[in-house]
């Protein structure tokens, strides 16, 4: 019977392993990324508008063919100019992305519905853990949450414990590595009341205070990662709403609705974990997502802190 659980165990530890890689190697693809041939096609048009610019330029003013090919020759070197400074982007299609992390996010459902766990994930703060965000789900509807030391060990599952009360499932939440890419790459600092957005210049507040949170996910969700057109956060009272409104991600929370759907309640997807994660550090306490609706072309989600024993 040991020798069966041992065995069981081992293959879940595998499977959640692989889900970290897979998740890891997703984000990793969405990184920044130079698209060359866009920027041969900006040398092209720089080239060409020099070349128009040079020949068109000692004549400008004596003739009206040459005025008009001065003007072509600065369109060609502005338009160059955009396109190898500003088109740098390297893109995936949508659909291959939401099926790519679809396909590890139902990983997790069929662990969770296998593994029989029914109650809601509990975000924890990197204090907590010692290590970074984790996501704690109890075995049982009365619990206690485990220590420090426990929560800081590499392990998936808190089995065996002295109080089985803290007994439960540890995973990395979904949407860990793009919240870690919010603090290392945009440069904000979730752990303050306030952070700066370094790496673009309109992110940046020069001579002004540091922007609260909900001014800091506005701009992040917005200008940094591109999830909508506008969001509207609202943070009162132990909880945060954070509303986006004509996100492109809207197809990917349809299908995890769908495909995964004790995710969705227990544990969030990519975009509702990353919100818990950003909420959790940000108040350095315990909390859960309280709620996650869509409609037409937005997605609201709701996070609170755990309520205080």
């Amino acid at each position: 019977m040991e020798v069966n659980e041992d065995l069981t165990s081992y293959r879940l530890r595998k499977r959640i392993n692989e889900l970290e890689v897979e998740n890891a190697r997703y984000h990793k693809n969405q990184n920044l990324a130079r698209k060359w041939e866009f920027r041969i096609t900006g040398v092209i048009f720089l080239a060409i508008g020099a070349v128009i610019t040079l020949v068109a330029y000692p004549s400008y003013n004596l003739s009206p063919i040459a005025n008009v090919l001065l003007m072509v020759g600065i369109g060609a070197l502005f338009i160059g100019a955009v396109t190898v400074f500003l088109n740098t982007e390297r893109f995936i299609n949508q659909k291959v992305a939401e099926d790519l992390n679809l396909s590890s996010v139902i990983v997790v459902d069929d662990l969770l519905r296998d593994l029989r766990v029914k109650t809601r994930g509990l975000y924890l703060p990197s204090s907590m853990t010692g290590t970074n965000v984790k996501v704690f789900l109890p075995l049982r509807q009365e619990y206690e949450v485990p220590t420090k030391a426990q929560l800081s060990e590499d392990r998936a599952f808190l089995i065996d414990l002295t109080n089985p009360a803290q007994e439960g499932v540890l995973l990395k939440p979904l949407g860990y590595h793009l919240f870690r890419y919010t603090s290392e790459n945009l440069n904000v600092d979730w752990k303050e009341q306030a952070g700066n957005v370094s790496n673009d210049d309109d992110l940046q507040h020069e001579g002004a205070q540091s922007p609260p949170l909900t001014e800091q996910l506005q701009e992040v969700l917005v200008k940094g990662l591109e999830l909508a057109d506008k969001v509207v956060v609202s943070d009162t009272d132990g909880q945060l709403t954070v509303r986006l409104q004509n996100t492109s991600y809207k197809g990917m929370c349809d299908a995890l609705k769908a495909e995964a759907p004790q995710v969705c309640e227990q544990v969030g997807c990519p975009l509702c974990s990353l919100i818990a994660c950003i909420y959790t550090e940000h108040v350095n306490v315990p909390t859960f997502i309280k709620e996650a609706q869509s409609d037409e072309r937005d997605i609201t989600i709701t996070c609170t802190e755990q309520p205080q024993s």
